[in-house]
């Protein structure tokens, strides 16, 4: 895999490490020749792997898939190299550089509840951002269904984990601890692959004006996004249970009957969501750990459906409490 000093990389290392069915061959970093649990002392026991150099040609030609967790913009670079040196390889990208605009070079948006059919024969898979994640799967089953709201206004938040490692100003985690703040209002990356994915699920491509305020919270990890979809009628259904078939035989989606609590998700490949219906509109609240659903669970899981084994595999992971 690429990028094992992150956040996102060390999280994947987390959950291969302890995958039945996967060996963790090499793992690259700018740390290149240190042991990896020197640089992830939380590793410790799990691996005694040392950093390899980014290089492709530093890769094992004979690998079965390739992990780019790797800052936005990076895995352009290398994954034409890697693909050449890796011939058999499945590439899995945490980043944003092949979610949008792609699939004419056989990337698949990895969102498993939504395009689960695709990924079972994908050989490139562009894995979801958090908030994306968060806001499609609270928004997808109500496009998908009559009648359909005419437009969707949201507001997430998210934990200072998001931002990744490396320490920026505005996003450092000392400085917005004692803070909330909204931020790229109405600007935010994530809202091109929104607004794509909607557009393959809705009948003729055909989806509602969004409006997204993302925000910044002090908690280290989660995504809590409260979408409003809002409707021409003031009765419009059960949304509850609708949402409830929609996600029958999905393993990570619980809906619930109260709203949720992101610590419940912490840790986690879950996803809670709660829906509530009102006078010409409806609020769906999503919930997951952006690290782990909203990264590296989410490619763990969409790896799991490429390889053809249990969806779950390596991902039934309780709650960290507290």
């Amino acid at each position: 895999m690429y990028g094992a000093s992150g956040y996102g990389g060390v999280e994947l290392l987390r959950l291969l490490l302890q995958h039945p069915d996967v060996e963790v061959r090499q793992a690259t970093s700018r740390d290149a020749g240190r042991r990896l649990d020197a640089v992830h002392p939380g590793l410790r026991g799990l691996t005694e792997l040392v950093l390899v150099d980014s290089k492709p040609e530093a890769l094992e030609p004979g690998l079965d898939a390739v992990f780019f967790a790797l800052p936005h913009g990076a895995s352009s670079e290398v994954v034409a190299a890697v693909a050449a040196r890796c011939k058999n390889a499945r590439l899995y990208d945490l980043a944003q550089d092949f979610r949008v605009g792609a699939e004419a070079q056989g990337w698949v948006y990895g969102l498993p509840e939504l395009f689960r059919d695709r990924l079972a024969d994908a050989r490139k898979v562009a894995c979801p951002g958090c908030f994306a994640t968060a806001i499609l799967l609270g928004t997808a089953p109500a496009l998908c269904m009559p009648p359909r709201p005419k437009r969707i206004i949201v507001d997430a938040k998210t934990g200072s984990s998001g931002s990744g490692a490396t320490p920026k100003e505005g996003t450092h985690h000392p400085t917005r601890v004692s803070t909330l703040k909204a931020y790229k209002v109405f600007s935010h990356q994530h809202e091109a692959e929104i607004k794509d994915a909607w557009r393959r699920l809705a009948p003729a491509g055909e989806v509602p004006p969004l409006s997204f305020v993302p925000q910044s919270t002090p908690a280290v990890r989660g995504i809590y996004a409260c979408s409003y979809l809002v409707y021409d009628d003031v009765a419009h259904g059960n949304t509850a249970d609708a949402y409830r078939r929609f996600y029958q035989g999905s393993p990570f989606m619980r809906v619930l009957d109260e709203p949720p609590n992101v610590a419940d998700v912490r840790g986690t490949n879950n996803v809670d969501i709660f829906v509530q219906d009102g006078d010409g509109v409806t609020v769906v609240i999503s919930s997951l750990d952006n690290l782990v659903r909203g990264a590296a669970g989410q490619a763990v899981q969409c790896m799991n459906i490429g390889f053809h084994l249990p969806e779950d595999r390596g991902l039934r992971l309780p709650a960290l409490v507290p």
